[in-house]
């Protein structure tokens, strides 16, 4: 298949006359982003079942016809740039550098057109230190040390992160760089209005006293390669059938010709998509210029990873931040005021000078606000998503049936269509539940039917279908993860597993109060869970998994263990209502039931098997329930 595209051009006080010559576009017209899939500045497709699509929505929707690319965005920029005066003298940064702002090096090549007047370029600095180039701004004599490289017609011009580099006046130019935002302007000629200069970066960034010659004559048929892509000329007289070899981009430089029975002229830009395919191509002298794009590897995507998590003030949150900061993400959270920002669960990271505001990055927002879900997404542009929050508890679902649904069911769902809205590859982790179940089969598996008896598991019902529709119908990567019982120092008091650690640590002189002692959970480390979440996110197809232990206990026997880490022996009297745990030792009722913590209905044993998910990922929990109790009541 063939993609033509439309340029989308950007106005330029500096710009020349060239781009008008080719284009019906706006007078001042500088660049012409000829091959663009930036957000509102994107190539638009002009023919066939995807015309009047941006090239930034086919990428992120589709992107089979590109070979699916690991590329959250679409990884190259070209431009023609025509210049009337000299341009800034800039420089890019590596990889390296570039990651502390959570971006790319960029690595550029530029392609000299003939309409160009220019005799040379700048390219090099004649220095030895940041110290040298200091002195050479504060006296006003840096211009004096740029190396002007001589240039022609068809040279190609290969700009490495670290090399100073400006395009002169009179330049008009094919411009082929990596996706990427960062570039530092290090000197503007003394011109006035100001711009902004970014010399501190510069300095930090400069490769000194290089004088490598990275000009190369392209006048005939020729290849550059290097690790983003590969560019090579192509000349064609006459007629030619053309396979491509995937996924390639080309740019008319000269002439005019005939493609599968479409015309084609200078200034015409086009892509051929992944499926390998046979094209007809005639022309005389017909010129172009092909771009074969390169993935990047993983090491590289992991540079510049970006999650959001919902629910972050929670112990999973909380948990899982500590875990991406370790991992070298970025991470936004969404909090439901600013109070929380000093949480307990959270405030060991916001109090951190060196990551607060620096790697994490707090917002406002709420999961039954559907403008505000949809604004964090286009500003944040996330890798990953991790659904956290909700109404957790399965009680309080019992009381407040229509809130639990609004922000447990429609908050997913408003999270999803925001993600289907929007134009970035984001991965979606959901956290599901093991409410699903009614615990009458067990242990249960991905096979086991559901059968949710509370308002709370309904709700998580809603949410786990809804994650599974939009990823089959709109391609998007959801998981469900559904998560058995999970507990850690960082519980809510309001839960079973911190309730009873709280009432032993701090010797309550009255009995602990409990409902349904029969109910059988597993009791697993937060730590664990939220490594399995990542996880989940880094598997090649996306799926819906049990993640447990396997190991469960009742109620009972929890609280038994949980007293037993004090000395204390409890043994059990009564049945029901009338059940007691009393001290053996002291004879002394430690716990009792009530029926105000007993819930109308209660799922029976909730156990389940991983077996898919362990053998999927090589994920093993490292915490059982005597490590959990150990740290919970240390803590």
């Amino acid at each position: 298949m063939i993609l033509f595209l439309k340029p989308y051009f950007s106005v330029k006080p500096w710009a020349g006359k060239e781009l008008n010559k080719i284009y019906d576009c706006p007078n001042n017209t500088g660049e012409a982003w000829i091959v663009s899939g930036y957000l509102n500045k994107s190539s638009i497709i002009t023919n066939g079942k995807y015309k009047g699509q941006t090239l930034r929505h086919l990428w992120n929707k589709h992107p089979e016809l590109f070979g699916n690319f690991p590329d959250k965005e679409f990884p190259l920029l070209i431009k023609l740039i025509s210049s009337s005066s000299d341009l800034s003298v800039q420089v890019h940064p590596n990889d390296d550098y570039a990651k502390q702002v959570n971006q790319y090096g960029k690595f550029e090549c530029w392609y000299i057109l003939p309409e160009t007047k220019a005799k040379d370029i700048v390219l090099g600095i004649n220095a030895k230190n940041a110290l040298e180039v200091e002195n050479m701004l504060a006296n006003n004599t840096i211009e004096s040390y740029l190396n002007q490289q001589p240039i022609k017609p068809n040279d190609l011009i290969v700009v490495e992160p670290g090399s100073i580099h400006a395009i002169k006046a009179n330049t008009f130019l094919l411009e082929v760089q990596e996706s990427s935002d960062i570039t530092y302007r290090l000197y503007d000629y003394n011109r006035l209005p100001k711009r902004e200069l970014h010399i501190k970066d510069s300095l930090n960034v400069i490769n000194y006293n290089n004088f490598r010659n990275n000009i190369y004559d392209f006048s005939q048929e020729d290849t550059l390669k290097n690790n983003h892509f590969n560019l090579y000329k192509l000349v064609i007289n006459n007629k030619t059938t053309y396979e491509n070899k995937g996924f390639e981009i080309f740019y008319v430089l000269n002439g005019n010709g005939n493609i599968d029975g479409t015309n084609i002229k200078k200034g015409d830009s086009f892509i051929f998509t992944n499926n390998k395919e046979r094209f007809n191509i005639s022309g005389n002298n017909l010129e172009l210029i092909a771009v074969i794009p390169k993935p990047k590897g993983k090491e590289r995507l992991n540079l510049r990873k970006v999650a959001l998590i919902t629910g972050i003030v929670g112990q999973d949150g909380s948990y899982l931040a500590d875990l991406l900061l370790e991992k070298g993400y970025e991470i936004h959270g969404i909090i439901q005021s600013k109070t929380q920002i000093y949480n307990n669960t959270i405030k060991h990271l916001t109090l951190n000078e060196n990551i607060y505001n620096k790697t994490l990055f707090l917002h406002i927002g709420d999961m039954t606000d559907t403008s505000n879900l949809s604004q964090l997404l286009e500003s944040i542009k996330p890798d990953e998503i991790y659904h956290l929050a909700g109404q957790n508890h399965v009680d309080l679902s019992f009381d407040m049936p229509e809130y639990t649904a609004d922000v447990n069911a429609l908050g997913t769902l408003r999270l999803l269509d925001a993600i289907k809205r929007s134009e970035y590859r984001t991965k979606l982790f959901n956290l599901s539940t093991c409410q699903l179940f009614d615990g009458e089969i067990y242990p249960q598996n991905e096979e086991t039917k559901f059968n949710p008896i509370s308002p709370y598991a309904v709700s998580k019902l809603y949410a786990h279908h809804i994650v599974k529709s939009y990823r089959e119908n709109y391609k998007i990567y959801a998981v469900n993860g559904i998560c058995y019982n999970h507990d850690s120092p960082r519980r809510d008091i309001s839960f079973l597993s911190k309730k009873v650690c709280e009432h032993i640590k701090n010797v309550v002189n009255k009995p602990l109060i409990l409902g349904n002692l029969n109910s059988k959970r597993e009791w697993g480390h937060t730590k664990d869970y939220v490594l399995a979440m990542w996880l989940s996110l880094q598997q090649d197809e996306p799926n819906d998994y049990i993640i447990s232990t396997g190991s469960s206990y009742t109620v009972r026997e929890f609280v038994t263990k949980a007293y037993s880490k004090i000395g204390i022996n409890l043994i059990w009297q009564g049945e029901g209502l009338n059940e007691v745990g009393i001290d053996n030792k002291a004879n002394k009722v430690l716990v009792k039931v009530s029926t105000e913590f007993m819930r109308p209905n209660d799922a029976k044993v909730l156990v389940g098997d991983s077996t898919l998910f362990r053998n999927k990922t090589g994920w093993k929990p490292v915490y059982d329930l005597d490590k959990l109790l150990d740290e919970m009541l240390e803590d």
